[in-house]
């Protein structure tokens, strides 16, 4: 992991506070050297890094004891991507004035920047600590002590970093970048571990069913996940698990009766496992509502809300069931919880308009029906701009059906 150091402006701004660039107390600086000081100012506000770095090694040649003319100098280095340059010369500032501040913040990210990161763990640290009241620099900070921390093997810490980052910063595309990295990896290597401690264990099993169900590798998932439960046959998820991916296994067949007919068992017997288990009765609502048999869909859909009062997707199921089976009235406050929960949801919005149709409401059914208008225009942009396949979703999601737009 490489951290962009290249835009960081709250960096020239701290050492410039920092160093006040006045000279000894009663003393005037010689005119030569207020020159170089104003030339260097003006270069290293401008970001022209190489001017700023030949005025600043003048006055260091002219004025050695000078902390000011160090720490900007290590600024510049830095700035630079010049590291192995930018430590010295802030060491030196700190040496001969230790309050300078935000210094051994630059010295650690340089250290860190040359791959010493054992020298910089702790310098990282401490300006992480106390980083709370500047968010630009412990930002950074922390971005490079994740990368530290993944380097010194110290995985466990790099992810607490990594969640408080996700935390602090949830919308950074650098952040999300390098948290989503190190999650995967750390996921990955706990699995290799996983399989080092416990190689035939019914947990390695399923991480493995997990990983080929992810991939799409269906038959091979339900073979671990039959693995799983013939070490634990009671364990709860299981059937519900080897359920979905018979469902999958039933989409890619164009509709395989006999895979959807065995997964309709599977959830059932999930059930009997687990009688709370939301999903299964969900999924079993969904292929009954999808075959057109709403009376039987709908106690389903019920005893999944039941178990998960905030279940969007089950919300939705029930209430366009309910509607479909000439009960708008009782579906109403379901589609109206599902949009409070989720008012990017434009299934349920088209559904909640389905229901004003019904109800002979015609401005609140406009209403609903121009959201769903809004929000699937911009899912429609946002698919085309996606480069990323999202991951597969927990539960069979809500569709638009091919029908027309309620009037």
């Amino acid at each position: 992991m490489r951290v962009n150091v290249g835009w960081t402006p709250w960096i020239v701004a701290a050492v410039l506070v920092a160093g006040g660039g006045s000279a000894s107390a009663g003393q005037a600086p010689p005119p030569e050297m207020r020159a170089l000081f104003e030339q260097g100012e003006r270069a290293l506000a401008d970001g022209r890094y190489a001017d700023a770095q030949t005025s600043y090694e003048r006055l260091r040649s002219l004025q050695p004891e000078r902390a000011e003319v160090h720490a900007r100098l290590g600024l510049i280095y830095f700035q630079q991507g010049r590291f192995a340059d930018a430590v010295p010369a802030l060491r030196r500032a700190l040496d001969l004035a230790p309050a300078l501040p935000n210094l051994g913040a630059l010295e650690a990210m340089s250290l860190s920047e040359l791959g010493r990161h054992r020298e910089a763990v702790a310098g990282l640290e401490q300006a992480f600590q106390k980083g709370a009241g500047d968010r630009a620099l412990r930002r950074l900070v922390g971005l490079h002590l994740q990368r530290t921390y993944t380097d010194l093997e110290r995985d466990a810490d790099a992810v607490g970093v990594a969640l408080d980052l996700s935390r602090s910063y949830p919308d950074d595309p650098e952040v999300l970048y390098h948290t989503g990295r190190l999650f995967g990896n750390f996921a990955y290597l706990q699995t290799t571990k996983l399989a080092r401690v416990a190689p035939d264990s019914a947990w390695l099993h399923q991480a493995a069913g997990e990983a080929n169900e992810s991939q799409g590798l269906l038959d091979q998932a339900i073979a671990e996940y039959r693995q799983v439960l013939a070490k634990a046959p009671t364990r709860p998820g299981l059937h519900f698990r080897i359920g979905r991916v018979l469902l999958a296994r039933a989409a890619q067949g164009n509709g395989d009766v006999a895979a959807e007919a065995e997964a309709v068992g599977e959830f059932e017997h999930e059930l009997r496992i687990d009688p709370t288990n939301a999903n299964a009765a969900y999924e079993l609502g969904e292929m009954q509502r999808k075959a057109g048999r709403l009376e039987a869909a709908i106690p389903y859909f019920e005893r999944a809300v039941a178990a998960y009062p905030e279940f969007e997707e089950a919300l939705v199921g029930l209430g366009r069931a309910l509607v479909a089976a000439g009960r708008p009235l009782v579906a109403l406050p379901r589609l109206q919880m599902a949009v409070a929960l989720n008012p990017r949801n434009e299934v349920a919005f088209y559904q909640l308009a389905q229901t004003y149709r019904a109800l002979g409401q015609r401005a609140e059914q406009q209403a609903a029906l121009a959201a769903f208008t809004r929000l699937r225009d911009e899912k429609a942009r946002q698919r085309e701009a996606m480069t990323l396949s999202p991951d597969r979703p927990s539960v069979t999601p809500q569709l638009m059906d091919a029908i027309g737009r309620p009037d």
